[in-house]
């Protein structure tokens, strides 16, 4: 649902409850194997700590494992809280690997298969593939190769599909015009699920890339970054953070602000963490920011060959080390300079209190 509007304003509640409590048994056991206990929980951590644990329950094993850890009420079910919600955890990590090798085998054929990887519409399949993950895989493939992706578990003679779409295709209309080659389907506009009989997957790779040919065209395909303004690092203050912070919870209809800066240097890095991010430190006009680049290791050979100056597209967060609270960038895209440097703004006064970068 789009963070507008009474939206916003029940999630910003909520999120506040969640951060002061107090929880009972079931939540508190959640948060502390989530290592959230006694944080200040915003919007990130729902959709990328908290809610894929809970999620995984339901997509690897039963949801009856995070409904009983939730609705745990009585104190003296700490014991058992704490083994559901160490359960949840260890289905979450279930889950991660069974995505990873997925999402690898989907780009392999998407990336050696003509048939599969030179359409509009992504429609890959194969054999076994956990459904609880396919919705999730289909997801990763949007991101990776900007074209709606449709991701087919074979189970024998049937197999159970997951869609996921760009926001120039509608999804659910393009399933209507393959009606007839579908035993179910259903969903919306970006999102949405089908049931098929594996013969008939090749013919229906066909029909639906006729129909989203007629209607999107390279442009379509093209990702794009919505930029709100730029921002040197001198423009970055204690004020700034807490005005953006006013705006928040951020997701779907209420994005974090997207910045710029041009000709930044990148004084510490880049270093691989968990070999899918990349943490670095940058500095332009005498002031240094840290930064990191989630799912950009892919990026690395470009950043390192730029680190004399290079362009960013980032937003700001706040993290946490050793209890002290910084400013961190989160960089969403980098790209070679092409501006010359941006005019330096005057210090803030020396009353004025800058986070620690």
């Amino acid at each position: 649902m789009p963070l507008v509007g009474e939206n916003r304003i029940i999630a910003k509640l909520g999120l506040g409850l969640l951060s002061r409590g107090p929880h009972r048994v079931g939540l508190r056991a959640l948060l502390d194997v989530c290592g959230l206990t006694g944080k200040e929980i915003d919007s990130y951590h729902i959709g990328f700590v908290l809610a894929p644990r809970v999620n995984a329950a339901g997509r690897m094993s039963s949801p009856d494992i995070a409904a009983r850890l939730l609705l745990a009420a009585d104190e003296a079910m700490g014991d058992e809280a704490r083994e559901l919600a160490t359960l949840l955890d260890t289905e979450n990590q279930r889950r991660q690997q069974e995505e990873a090798e997925i999402v690898a085998q989907a780009k392999k054929i998407v990336e050696t298969d003509l048939e599969v990887g030179s359409r509009t519409v992504i429609v890959v399949a194969g054999p076994g593939w956990h459904r609880g993950v396919i919705g999730i895989v289909a997801s990763k493939l949007v991101d990776a190769f900007h074209r709606p992706a449709i991701v087919l578990s074979i189970d024998g003679d049937i197999a159970h599909g997951s869609c996921r779409s760009i926001p120039s295709f509608g999804l659910l209309g393009g399933l209507e015009t393959c009606e007839d080659l579908l035993t179910k389907f259903g969903g919306h506009k970006q999102a949405a699920g089908l049931t098929i009989e594996t013969a008939r997957i090749r013919e229906f790779r066909s029909r639906i890339n006729a129909h989203a040919d007629e209607r999107l065209g390279p442009d379509d395909l093209r990702p794009r970054l919505w930029l709100d303004g730029p921002l040197p690092f001198r423009g970055i203050t204690a004020q700034v953070a807490e005005e953006l912070t006013a705006l928040a919870p951020f997701g779907a209809g209420n994005p974090s602000p997207l910045f710029t800066a041009s000709r930044v240097e990148i004084v510490d890095g880049p270093r691989r963490v968990k070999e899918r991010h990349l943490k670095m430190a940058f500095k332009q006009d005498g002031k240094v920011m840290r930064g990191m680049a989630w799912r950009a290791v892919e990026r690395e050979e470009f950043v390192t060959g730029h680190r004399d100056a290079i362009d960013l597209a980032f937003s700001l967060e706040q993290d946490t080390w050793n209890g002290e609270r910084y400013l961190q960038l989160s960089v969403a895209d980098f790209k070679a300079p092409t501006a010359p440097a941006a005019p330096a703004l005057p210090a803030p006064p020396a009353s004025a209190s800058e986070p620690t970068a």
